[in-house]
């Protein structure tokens, strides 16, 4: 791992440290994961993210109780082709390290998220990857996602029983993932490939806080890994979230005001949704926090640009606008799976 990385947070910086942490292009998953720890921990400002998620569609053929997609009012539709394409050749331009296919939406119902990948991987894109509740795709899909070297895809779970899959998904899809992920299990065995790297995700709730171990043991060794997500709280709009007076963290979360830090993923992550808006944030499904649409500003200057600036400046004091979506929000905490932070003691809850 690069030398610049190697650091201890009471160690005293050269200037030139900053610069090159900040002018660093990450190609290996160590060190894409100490450069986001570091430009987050540094506040650092890049000249582009290091993710970035390209929204091909967010229309979705479920209605998931702990998500606030059936409250969504932004128009349904696909990415415009040469919008994707165009985002895909900026990224690889530019050297970020992860494009993500996916946001609001299951991407299998646009039928070129196969392909978008594809091209992404011709690009050498380091990390391409899907999250999807795996209920759409076709056989010739499957086999694609083995025959493209797609680098991982999740797939949003929740494996133990038919009926607490219809109770928390809406829909009765069971048998249809558990088909289709056999079928991807076994076409990587006959190909011999360890990609792609497969994850089942499984959105924590107080509701299945009971099954998590049974579900853990059900899947472990049949896929890659196992992730058991934290509750969002997603500004009340979830129909999980409605009424409740707490929110699940996983107990990883802080959401206490008296905690509150500035937001992981401004330093991080653009997403791209498919109306071609450019957002900074992974629960603003509706683009209200838009720092510009690729149609007029390209991901790089959207990235280093005013509105983004302003943003980050609202978290690092603590002041925020009263037309900020950011300032009610809960999640500021979330920054995914790879730190592996520690349990909390307690629980915070909902002020």
């Amino acid at each position: 791992m690069n030398g610049i990385f190697k650091h201890e947070i009471t160690d005293i910086l050269a200037a030139d440290t900053f610069l090159d942490i900040s002018n660093f292009i990450p190609r290996t998953r160590p060190d894409y994961q100490a450069y986001a720890q570091a430009v987050y921990n540094l506040k650092l400002s890049t000249g582009f993210p290091s993710t970035l998620h390209i929204e091909p569609t967010n229309y979705c053929n479920q209605s998931c109780y702990m998500c606030l997609h059936p409250s969504s009012k932004r128009e349904k539709k696909h990415i415009d082709e040469c919008m994707a394409i165009k985002a895909i050749d900026e990224c690889a331009a530019l050297g970020v390290y992860a494009v993500h296919f996916f946001f609001f939406g299951e991407p299998f119902l646009n039928k070129n998220t196969i392909e978008y990948m594809r091209y992404a991987k011709e690009k050498q894109i380091p990390l391409v990857s899907t999250t999807t509740n795996f209920t759409t795709v076709n056989d010739e899909e499957i086999f694609k996602l083995v025959d493209y070297n797609i680098d991982s895809i999740h797939i949003s779970f929740e494996g133990l029983s038919r009926e607490r899959y219809r109770q928390i998904r809406g829909t009765d899809h069971y048998d249809t993932v558990i088909r289709n992920l056999n079928k991807l299990i076994a076409y990587k065995k006959e190909k011999g490939t360890e990609k792609p790297w497969i994850a089942l995700t499984y959105v924590r709730t107080t509701e299945t806080d009971a099954e998590i171990n049974e579900y853990k043991r059900t899947w472990q060794g049949v896929v890659n890994d196992i992730h058991i997500s934290p509750q969002f709280y997603y500004f009340g709009r979830a129909k999980i979230a409605m009424g409740k007076y707490f929110v699940n963290s996983e107990n990883i979360m802080r959401r206490n005001d008296e905690y509150r830090v500035p937001c992981r993923q401004l330093w991080l992550r653009l997403v791209l949704l498919s109306n071609g808006n450019l957002v900074p944030c992974s629960q603003n499904m509706d683009g209200e926090v838009s720092v510009g649409n690729y149609n007029e500003i390209s991901i790089a200057d959207a990235w280093t640009g005013g509105k983004m600036a302003n943003l980050r400046m609202q978290h690092l004091s603590g002041l925020f606008n009263d037309d900020c979506i950011c300032k009610d929000c809960i999640d500021w905490d979330w920054s995914g799976k790879f730190d592996n932070r520690p349990i909390l003691i307690d629980l915070p809850k909902i002020r």
